[in-house]
């Protein structure tokens, strides 16, 4: 699973529906997900696996799926529809898991720890929750044998080894791999190849229960945050006693006394 977040240099909100207005900046693939791609291309590398790309967002996220097809996936599925829009998580997590299942049968689901447009975390154990299967969250290291997947998590007091028969979701800790770049062979062929473009009808699911109408949270309201004005005050040596005075005037600096 993957997704196009916009640029965090570039974040434009909607002062009327409250949500990202993904027209107005630069798109990128959030690059956990990279890392949870490259987890299943290096899978595929060892065997004869079949990694199919699954995202869920808006027509422009086609330069997403071109992309994880010129890194080395086989199949790239887009879920795309105007009733998926202004989606919170539980939505997402089922529009995916409606996808998958809709797929057919699979082995194991990658996905990134978290985007960062919102980084709650909560889609990949949500969509595992929507299918009914076990997961592996914060994994630094995934290996794959006889229907076996073993693990290495990242806890806060250390590191946990787990092995999860098969079908099983993963979230993939962002650089816990490096990516495979793309090449120029691998971007015509994908772009010859191109990927599919899901509605809601074909994902099966029914409108009110997707997007903006099948979501529990509702922003009401924004605000910007005002930064702190700061000002700079250039001394030469001389002044240095008076700025020493200043600051113990004003509380910054204490003498404290033997």
């Amino acid at each position: 699973m993957v997704k196009q977040v916009p640029d965090s240099q570039e974040v434009v909100i909607d002062p009327v529906t409250m949500n990202l207005n993904r027209s107005l900046t630069r798109n990128v693939t959030n690059r956990a997900d990279e890392n949870a791609l490259e987890a299943a291309l290096q899978i595929k590398d060892r065997t004869d696996a079949h990694v199919t790309v699954v995202s869920m967002g808006p027509p422009q996220a086609e330069t997403t799926m071109i992309e994880c097809l010129a890194r080395g996936a086989d199949r790239a599925i887009l879920a795309s529809d105007r009733f998926f829009g202004g989606a919170d998580t539980y939505p997402t997590g089922l529009t995916l898991a409606a996808t998958i299942k809709a797929i057919g049968k699979f082995d194991i689901i990658f996905a990134g720890e978290e985007t960062s447009d919102s980084s709650t975390g909560h889609v990949g154990p949500g969509v595992a929750e929507f299918l009914g299967i076990d997961q592996i969250t914060y994994a630094s290291k995934v290996e794959y044998k006889d229907g076996f997947v073993t693990a290495e998590r990242e806890l806060e007091d250390g590191t946990e080894v787990v092995k999860v028969p098969t079908p099983v979701l993963v979230t993939v800790l962002l650089n816990s791999n490096v990516p495979r770049r793309q090449t120029l062979r691998r971007k015509i062929d994908a772009i010859r190849q191109g990927f599919e473009s899901w509605d809601h009808d074909k994902v099966g699911l029914q409108p009110e229960w997707v997007g903006v109408r099948g979501s529990p949270t509702i922003v009401r309201k924004m605000r910007p945050i005002k930064e702190k004005e700061r000002a700079a005050k250039k001394v030469d040596i001389a002044g240095i006693p008076d700025l020493v005075k200043e600051l113990y005037q004003k509380g910054v600096i204490k003498v404290e006394s033997d």
